[in-house]
């Protein structure tokens, strides 16, 4: 049997639209939870800051990606500071589509 390569752990175990999905919530848990980290706030804190319980913020910090909406997690991102851009190529640019995170300047 060949060794099989995949994008992400997700791809051995479900379709490829679903994998894809999948992967980018777990990219998003880990950054969430790391600005979390980086902004020093214990977990009630970050929970306090996202307008959600303390046990979002663990199933955030466990992996729990099921338990999330990509909507929700923009939503966190947004809380702490970022703004999330997806650029849509035109049809015919060939190139793939972007999702682009910027931390928004301190007011």
């Amino acid at each position: 049997m060949a060794l099989q390569f995949h994008e992400s752990p997700f791809h051995a175990t479900h379709n490829a639209d679903t994998a894809s999905k999948m992967a980018l919530k777990m990219d998003l848990s880990i950054f969430i939870t790391d600005c979390i980290k980086k902004m020093g706030l214990k977990q009630h804190e970050a929970a306090a800051k996202l307008n959600v319980t303390q046990s979002r913020i663990s199933e955030l910090a466990n992996g729990k990606i099921e338990k999330f909406t990509l909507d929700a997690m923009m939503d966190m991102l947004d809380k702490l500071g970022f703004r999330t851009t997806l650029t849509l190529p035109s049809n015919d640019a060939g190139s793939p589509p972007q999702i682009v995170i910027t931390q928004t300047p301190a007011s």
